[in-house]
């Protein structure tokens, strides 16, 4: 291997970065990929004409890069704001049509009133002026007929609603910034045209991009779906490549993906898949659902969990009071019920992959109670049991994914663990 070829392979941090398509820059989500990374395995992996499956597709990297060089593309994605806003990022719109349907909404919401909007508790999170005019801009959205501008503009209004609330809008999490309210923060309908139109312009420079990416047979097909649940709208035996990044975790003690999205989905008036209240998602992800899993059922399947599992366990027989047991214990069901959804995953995707297809993931291996998981062992025991080969591990520090420099390890208020700083991009092949 000449030392181009070795250069190329080892480099996963891409801290020089190429030109990414600027349509990556439509809506801020937490912990997405960086396109460098998706396209490097995309174009490792694949060739031109496979189809890529992302069974945690998110905000749509994976599926826009799949597009970009000219895979047919699947994404199967429980939150209902990123398969909206995954839709608007893939979607061209002709620029004069794009634009006409931008000033009719502008001087509909400026010189039309509508009714209120839905967010819960609006008048906890807003202004009584910022409400007025957040009431009359999604109002003049509904307004407008063709489809494409709608959901073009609703990702736009949802880009900056939790900017113009109270809620401290540099997390991920619902929480009341004290400064905001202290200062009786407020958007009239020109402060709030003001402060979208930016968001606009950059949007609709984004799409133009797209004229010459999207020629129709690559457009991605987005499901509504928990991954857990085995898709019959995707036959086994039909990918080619599975490119994915998990959660890291259960969604309340890492990236709270549903309050991220609460303001936004209530606004747009996305339902969840499960008919739940939308900020109770984080409760239908991945390990969300915490529930009895007896100790055995993980031994023959993963070396890894049984050596956590009797760690915990003994943590358990040492604790010296029944609060401390209690919560050891509770960690240890929140650990097994994530690698027990986390396996549901696996099998099902293993079953849409062909033979001899990659199956790659990327994601981190947390640290609970001070012991570190090493997901990336685990997703390799796992599969196995799936038919799935472990051909290689590759690590890249992360320098720029979108995530809290801190999260909750424990769900005890307070307390907090360091933010995983180095990937996993785990390499397995069907056999």
């Amino acid at each position: 291997m000449n030392k181009v070829d070795l250069e190329w392979l080892l480099e996963w941090t891409f801290k020089e970065r190429d030109k990414p398509l600027l349509a990556h820059k439509v809506h801020r989500y937490p912990a997405v990929f960086i396109p460098e990374l998706a396209g490097k395995i995309i174009e490792a992996f694949s060739n031109e004409g496979d189809t890529v499956l992302d069974i945690f597709s998110g905000s749509g990297t994976t599926l826009l890069e799949a597009m970009k060089l000219k895979r047919h593309s699947k994404g199967i994605e429980l939150n209902p704001l990123a398969i909206l806003i995954t839709k608007v990022k893939t979607q061209y719109i002709d620029e004069e049509i794009l634009k006409a349907g931008i000033e009719q909404w502008e001087v509909n919401f400026l010189n039309q009133d509508f009714g209120e909007h839905q967010i819960n508790n609006k008048e906890f999170w807003f202004h009584e002026v910022t409400n007025k005019s957040v009431n009359d801009a999604i109002g003049a959205i509904d307004a407008i007929e063709n489809k494409h501008i709608k959901d073009f503009l609703r990702i736009c209004l949802s880009e900056i609603i939790r900017e113009v609330s109270y809620c401290v809008h540099s997390g991920f999490k619902l929480h009341k910034d004290k400064k905001k309210v202290s200062e009786e923060l407020f958007f009239d309908k020109p402060e709030l045209l003001k402060k979208i139109t930016p968001i606009i312009q950059r949007n609709a420079k984004a799409i133009q991009e797209l004229k010459d990416v999207d020629n129709g047979d690559c457009t991605p097909k987005i499901y509504f779906q928990d991954s857990r649940v085995k898709l019959e709208s995707i036959k086994e035996n039909s990918v080619d490549l599975i490119l994915t990044s998990p959660p890291y975790g259960d969604s309340r003690t890492t990236v709270a993906y549903g309050q991220f999205s609460a303001f936004s989905s209530e606004l747009l008036q996305l339902n969840s898949l499960y008919d739940k209240a939308i900020r109770r998602l984080d409760n239908d992800l991945l390990g969300g659902d915490t529930k009895d899993i007896e100790v055995e059922d993980f031994y023959d399947k993963s070396l890894t969990i049984r050596n956590i599992q009797e760690l915990f366990l003994s943590r358990i027989a040492l604790a010296e009071d029944k609060k401390e047991q209690k919560r050891t214990r509770d960690r240890l069901k929140d650990i097994l019920s994530f690698y027990d959804d986390l396996d549901k995953c696996l099998q099902n995707g293993a079953d849409y992959l062909k033979k001899d297809g990659f199956f790659v993931l990327v994601t981190a291996s947390r640290i609970v109670h001070e012991t570190k998981l090493h997901t990336d062992i685990i997703i390799a025991e796992l599969g196995i049991n799936h038919g799935l080969k472990l051909k290689n591990i590759y690590y890249r520090d992360i320098h720029n994914k979108r995530m809290p420099r801190k999260v909750s390890a424990t769900n005890v208020v307070g307390e907090t663990t360091a933010t995983m700083t180095e990937e996993s991009i785990i390499v397995l092949q069907k056999i």
